[in-house]
């Protein structure tokens, strides 16, 4: 009976140290490539299954109309059975990868045999060699790493938008959409519009800047992602903007240094900010942060674009229409200052604690240089000087 109920045990065991792993590669990613990494604003188009006749041919009508390059995941049989289709998707300069599909029980040699099926039968119809594949959700992520490595191929993961865009999508982002269900042909034209008037530049994935497979070393700053999103839960902030370039997350909290008087076209006098007086703060995201940081130039444009979401959000919000002003502290604050900001120094403690958080940040984003002097310090405006001078867009 104890025998019987020690191996229980151990297989209990063995099945949830099975699952949390699964579980754990999928969260991480770890092997996928799902990301581009650029301070551009990119992202990714992916039509996943067919070619389908009813489906792929308004597709690549909406493509061509939108100037949008994307990659179709095709599979075997549909290959086989729509070669001149599958011929028009690579003539109309589209990237092209394998799909999978299968399920929970998917095995790896399995996957192996179907991958490799697919990557010759688009070889010999349309003369491509395919880089990246995709299986379906419920396949074990470590029985599609396997397959990959006996394949050499790269497997994708994608983020579902069948919907519409989220309202916060990270630069380099995989997009993905049904290639067979109609229901794509209504979602996909206003999808390509949204792209467009976000700012984002969609590539097909072959020349998506920066994209790679994960690895252990993207943990620390995908946890990084998780810290800033819990601070922004407990400190109730939120992101701002909205567009690719939109880079601030805006709260409130205590003006955290001395009285400071400032420049305000209601108050001859100017606008007194008391310690301690509660006013609203943005913050900086902080992977693109540490990314324009190195790119300076690039760094003042996209800080420019968020200035306009900020006075946008103080003029038009009722959480923060009637705050005096708004203050941040970051190593963007000279830039802020060429904007009509007044720019303060930080206290000895306080810059001594603040630049130990920035050079984690810097190390945990790979940045190479870290000695590279990135002072932050304090910056604050009045609403109404704000509103007066970035109200409107010009």
């Amino acid at each position: 009976m104890r025998a019987k109920r020690d191996l229980g045990a151990a297989l209990t065991g063995a099945a949830l140290l099975w699952a949390g792993s699964q579980l754990a590669w999928r969260w991480a990613g770890l092997g996928f490539a799902r990301r581009g990494r650029s301070a551009t604003p990119t992202a990714a188009l992916m039509l996943v299954g067919g070619p389908d006749s009813t489906v792929t041919p308004p597709v690549l009508d909406a493509l061509h109309a939108a100037g949008v390059r994307a990659t179709f995941f095709l599979n075997a049989d549909a290959v086989a059975q729509f070669p001149d289709l599958t011929r028009r998707i690579v003539e109309a300069g589209h990237a092209l990868g394998a799909d999978l599909g299968g399920s929970a029980v998917s095995l790896p040699w399995a996957l192996a045999a179907k991958l490799k099926q697919t990557q010759q039968i688009i070889r010999t119809v349309a003369g491509e060699e395919i880089q990246f594949f995709m299986a379906g959700p419920h396949v074990p992520p470590l029985s599609v790493l396997q397959a990959a490595r006996a394949s050499g191929l790269t497997p994708v993961q994608g983020e579902p938008v069948s919907t519409g865009l989220p309202a916060h999508l990270p630069q380099g982002r995989l997009l993905s959409l049904s290639g067979t269900d109609s229901s794509t042909l209504a979602a996909l034209p206003p999808l390509l519009a949204e792209l467009k008037a976000r700012g984002y530049v969609p590539h097909p994935l072959p020349s998506l800047p920066g994209l790679r497979p994960e690895h252990s070393g993207d943990l620390i700053p995908d946890l990084m992602g998780v810290v800033d999103v819990l601070y922004d839960r407990t400190g109730r902030i939120r992101r701002i903007g909205g567009h690719a370039h939109s880079l601030f997350r805006l709260g409130t909290a205590p003006y955290p240094l001395p009285t400071i008087t400032l420049t305000d076209p209601t108050q001859p006098q100017g606008l007194e900010v008391a310690a301690g007086q509660r006013i609203a703060e943005f913050h900086l995201d902080s992977a693109r942060l540490v990314q324009l940081a190195e790119r300076p130039v690039a760094g003042r444009h996209v800080v420019k674009h968020s200035i306009h979401d900020l006075a946008a959000a103080l003029r038009d919000d009722p959480t923060w229409n009637t705050l005096p002003a708004v203050f941040s502290i970051s190593i963007f604050s000279d830039v802020l200052r060429l904007y009509g900001f007044t720019v303060v120094d930080l206290p000895a403690p306080m810059l001594r604690r603040l630049n130990w958080w920035s050079r984690t940040l810097r190390r945990a984003y790979g940045v190479s240089d870290l000695s590279r002097p990135h002072t932050p310090k304090l910056a604050v405006i009045s609403r109404t000087e704000l509103i007066r001078r970035f109200g409107e867009r010009k």
